[in-house]
């Protein structure tokens, strides 16, 4: 009877390890989209192994955010902006609030674009109808009822789809491991690809998203006996993120660079494949762009209307009206977007985030202040490892601000 009662433990446990990491793999769910896998599709493509070391970087930087998150969700038992609004003021969160929603907002098109490129890759039709389609199905997914449970059964199913199809890709195309070692040194290749790092790093490490963490553990109700759990299960979740893009770069640069013109997108990334791995690779590859943009599509949503609902002090709860309305607006304004201009609206989604930008710092230094605030922490404020990184990713948020409004000077 022993093995039968160790196996079943073993279960149990591994169980409670996935629903220990829910919260971050949501996170994941939201930022590994269309806009990650294009632009580490694109440094592979131009650059090869080069800028590997960017999307570790930035990783790191996104669990040092979640972490401090998680710990301000926990031992308040609030949201980020309720803490804001007793801290610093109404003023501040509902700043934050609105441009949290415009940063959100702006990769909102992206998602509703992505959507309609993955499945016209996989079984053809108009880009635009399958966006409808799916953006319809994300409303009707938004009102049901229990919401949180879903996005997180969401979320599980489709990480592991991005997992298996992302990584399954790799193995068949194979990496050089002495250029995969050798992109780990941070360097720059020439100055676009300076540019293109920090967006890559935009991507990678969101801010908004991670300021999310604060309601995800709050719609779970954990609470500061568990700190120490919790916090440590977020670096899993983000870890997954991580190597999911990681991957993606690693296939491009094992694909295309060198071999052919250079590939701007995840459907000109699959097509690549085909020749060289066979046409399972294209499949897996698109399989996996289609989930990452479909939960992408729910949850960046969810997510922007969530800072934009509680930033003015409203009910931020998943199941609430007000967060379900405003995120039917975000996946419509997404879908008009689309219809307008038929087809990935690149020049607008740079606009849009420079408009957005001041969203980026404000919750970047919410988060680190309240992180290290003993009034609102107690014992549990930031260690110096932690307070290390999060300035060093500080300035890293400061970058990307540059980095769009160069954009957009350029654009203009």
């Amino acid at each position: 009877m022993r093995p039968r009662l160790s196996s079943i433990a073993v279960v149990d446990t591994l169980s409670s390890k996935l629903r220990a990491i829910g919260p971050a793999l949501v996170l994941a769910a939201v930022i590994v989209g269309p806009g990650s896998i294009a632009l580490s599709t694109i440094a592979g493509s131009l650059y090869g192994y080069q800028l590997l070391w960017v999307p570790i970087v930035a990783t790191v930087f996104m669990i040092t955010y979640t972490w401090m998150a998680a710990r301000i969700g926990i031992v308040t038992g609030e949201t980020l902006f309720q803490v804001t609004r007793e801290k610093f003021g109404s003023g501040l969160s509902i700043t934050g609030g609105i441009f949290g929603f415009l940063a959100i907002l702006a990769f909102q098109a992206g998602n509703n674009a992505g959507i309609g490129f993955a499945t016209n890759a996989l079984v053809g039709y108009d880009v635009r109808i399958w966006a409808g389609v799916f953006s319809l199905a994300a409303i009707g997914f938004l009102w049901l009822p229990n919401l949180y449970d879903k996005i997180e059964l969401l979320v599980k199913l489709v990480v592991g789809v991005m997992l298996v199809a992302f990584v399954g890709t790799l193995l068949l195309v194979g990496v050089d491991p002495r250029l995969g070692a050798a992109g780990l040194v941070p360097s720059y290749p020439d100055i676009d690809a300076v540019f293109l790092s920090l967006g890559m790093a935009a991507t990678t490490f969101s801010i908004a998203a991670a300021a999310y963490q604060t309601y995800l553990v709050r719609e779970k109700e954990w609470g500061p006996d568990r700190i120490g759990e919790k916090s440590s299960d977020s670096i899993l979740g983000i870890a997954l993120l991580g190597l999911i893009v990681t991957v993606i770069l690693l296939t491009s640069a094992s694909v295309i660079h060198g071999q052919t013109d250079p590939v701007f997108d995840a459907v000109g990334m699959a097509s690549q494949l085909e020749p060289v791995a066979g046409p399972g690779a294209f499949y897996l590859f698109s399989l996996g762009f289609f989930f990452a943009s479909l939960s992408s599509l729910v949850v960046n949503a969810i997510l922007g209307a969530t800072l934009l609902v509680d930033g003015f002090g409203r009910d931020p709860s998943m199941d609430g009206r007000p967060v379900k309305r405003w995120a039917t607006v975000a996946i419509l304004f997404g879908l008009g977007v689309v219809l307008v201009f038929r087809g990935s609206p690149v020049e607008l989604l740079r606009i849009a985030q420079a408009v957005a930008v001041i969203a980026f710092p404000v919750i970047g230094f919410l988060i680190l202040a309240i992180a290290n605030d003993e009034a609102v922490m107690g014992p549990h404020t930031n260690g110096r490892i932690v307070n290390t990184l999060g300035l060093v990713g500080y300035l890293a948020i400061i970058g990307i601000v540059c980095n769009y409004l160069y954009e957009v000077i350029q654009f203009i």
